[in-house]
């Protein structure tokens, strides 16, 4: 009783967590209270008496209700569906993780814009050094008390030492380097752009995709209980033949026609199973449940906004990922043109320098220094103006292609507008069939009831009636399918 509230609140993490805590805990109460003590008493008394039949009936009865308490399939609506398929299937992880990497490279082509702090250093064991050799006397003598030589004995002074070691610390700051690190950034930014209207454009896409197969999975279990209502019938109706034959009212003829349409029956459901597990995993593989999941599907709320073309166009123009990934590309292309033009421009910089030596005797240990330095190409035969055209030709081709998608953004809006509105045409006439079919399954059943109608033919109204709804639903998933679409293409629901 406590976990009720959480089994109601239609959470996806917590009411399937509910329904486990609950039916487990109804399984293992039955299988504690009952099936405990009657293994505990067979146990004792198998040596006085065998074992009754009823009671290894009772037993496995009470393992068949655990085990299929513990197999409760889980409920998913479509909005939960849509939800996990966009956040857990691999085409959704790939496309926000290449996303994460653009804007990481943003990061990473903004950080040109300030100065770089930068060590180099090297030590070093030298073989072998030069000396400096000072004769006997060179620098005079020195006469009180008595005559000596200064120096005294021939002098070899090393310069410098065997280990050497030369550390410099450089902070240098770009100047005219800027007007190609802004291009640089506005590519990236450009990519960055265009990988997160690519994610746009796969969640709409998996959304549709999802879309179009919980409405086939829902379509297609109506349809296999029609076709088990249509073998029931069918049966029915084979052994009415068969009766008629024995009071020779009917023809074997009758009974051979009754045989064939049941084997096709029997057919068609066989195929409708094999496609229902094969959704079924496409299901799971989607949403990114385990393969054998089971699942219950909700069906869905009937839809009862109109799409108009209105302002549509205008929105598309404006939110859809083809044409705002074409901007991007654009922007892309024009920060290329820039960055070639100031391929031109001589790259000027400013640093400060920090230099430590220990090893050379001529030079101070500690010094420092600041400056500008100066990069410039003078002449490259013609590399530079080759970029410039090759970079204007890309700018014309990103124009031309983003002319291209506008122009089928907007015949793709007047003919999915048109589609939503046949679909909605062809969702009406389904409801009209399910209230025909159903109100004929209601004569029919009032007729068997008056014995003025054979039981086949309420078995054969129940399959129609069940094909109706089956027919329903895959009007509903028409019109669903032809809003995605719109919505695919107006860009609504992620922008």
């Amino acid at each position: 009783m406590g976990v009720i509230p959480m089994i109601l609140s239609g959470s996806s993490l917590w009411s399937p967590l509910a329904s486990v805590i609950a039916f487990g805990l109804l399984g293992s109460m039955v299988f504690t209270l009952v099936a405990i003590p009657v293994l505990f008493v067979v146990a004792h008394r198998k040596h006085t008496a065998p074992v009754p039949a009823s009671v290894v009936g009772v037993v496995l009865v009470l393992f068949a209700l655990t085990g299929v308490a513990h197999a409760q399939a889980r409920r998913i609506t479509l909005d939960e569906a849509v939800a996990l398929a966009t956040r857990q299937s691999s085409t959704a992880k790939l496309a926000h993780l290449k996303t994460k990497e653009m804007d990481a490279r943003v990061t990473e082509a903004r950080a040109n814009y300030f100065p770089v702090l930068s060590n180099e250093s090297d030590a070093a064991h030298l073989r072998s050094i030069e000396h400096m050799e000072i004769p006997m006397g060179a620098l005079g003598v020195y006469q009180i008390p008595s005559i000596f030589p200064i120096p005294g004995k021939n002098v070899s002074l090393p310069l410098g030492h065997h280990d050497f070691l030369l550390s410099t610390t450089t902070a240098a700051q770009p100047l005219t380097q800027y007007f190609k690190i802004h291009a640089g950034v506005n590519v990236a930014r450009a990519e960055a752009g265009i990988a997160h209207d690519d994610e746009r454009r796969a969640n709409h896409e998996i959304t549709l995709k999802m879309k179009q197969l919980y409405y086939g999975l829902l379509t297609a279990e109506r349809r296999k209980q029609a076709a088990e209502l249509r073998i029931a019938a069918g049966e029915e109706r084979l052994g009415e033949a068969r009766n008629g034959v024995e009071a020779g009212a009917v023809l074997e003829l009758k009974v051979l026609e009754g045989q064939a349409q049941i084997a096709e029956a029997r057919h068609a459901l066989g195929s409708l199973e094999d496609a229902i597990s094969d959704m079924n995993v496409e299901f799971n593989n989607l949403t990114g449940l385990p393969p054998n999941s089971e699942v219950e599907l909700v069906p869905p709320e009937p839809e009862t906004s109109d799409a108009t073309a209105g302002d549509l166009e205008t929105e598309a123009l404006a939110h859809n990922p083809e044409v705002a990934a074409a901007e991007e590309t654009l922007k892309k292309a024009r920060a290329g043109l820039s960055a070639a033009h100031a391929e031109y421009i001589p790259e000027i910089g400013a640093f400060a320098q920090y230099v430590h030596q220990d090893g050379v005797p001529l030079l101070t240990e500690n010094n420092g220094m600041v400056g500008f330095r100066m990069n410039w190409t003078l002449l490259e035969f013609g590399k530079r103006s080759g970029q410039v055209h090759e970079r204007r030709a890309q700018v014309a081709e990103a124009e031309e292609n983003l002319r291209q998608v506008e122009n089928r953004v907007r015949m793709d809006i007047e003919k999915e507008v048109r589609k939503v509105r046949r679909a909605e045409t062809g969702l009406e006439a389904a409801r009209e069939s399910v209230a025909a079919r159903a109100e004929m399954r209601r004569i029919t059943a009032n007729q068997v009831e008056a014995s003025t109608a054979n039981p086949s033919a309420l078995k054969e109204a129940e399959g129609q009636l069940a094909e109706a709804e089956a027919g329903l639903f895959q009007a509903e998933a028409e019109r669903s399918t032809a809003r995605a679409e719109l919505e695919r293409t107006v860009g609504q629901g992620n922008h």
